[in-house]
């Protein structure tokens, strides 16, 4: 595996738990805000989507940092994971958009290095 490729997997794991501590200071803010105005109505909407937010964030998040690790530790279905994370990652304008352009690249060449492909090897005898 190449240097390119660790710090892909490196970053996925990094933005996996950024991502958490960001869904819990938005899952605490909205927490409070629905405690603040009191109302019923509000209340019930802010849990919802409060709870919406904490379960599609946060499953994104622990899937990247475990397929993050996976991928450190040689399983190639992980890559695949990775992949699909860093599509999505695209979407976040600017900093998303060249981790995620970044880690396609990494984990979409391959691994053979320019000079082991232009060597001739001797016949053998």
């Amino acid at each position: 595996m190449n240097i390119h490729k660790q710090i892909a997997a490196w970053l996925s794991i990094v933005l996996g738990a950024i991502s958490l501590v960001v869904m819990l200071v938005v899952f605490l803010f909205l927490g409070g805000v629905a405690a603040f105005v009191g109302d019923a109505t509000v209340t019930g909407v802010f849990a919802i989507l409060g709870t919406f937010i904490f379960f599609f964030v946060g499953f994104f998040a622990v899937a990247d940092i475990v397929a993050g690790i996976l991928y450190l530790r040689g399983s190639s279905g992980a890559r695949i994971w990775l992949i699909i994370s860093n599509i999505l990652f695209l979407l976040g304008f600017p900093l998303g958009t060249l981790i995620g352009a970044y880690s396609l690249w990494a984990l979409l060449s391959s691994d053979t290095s320019p000079t082991a492909a232009n060597q001739i090897t001797p016949p053998q005898a």
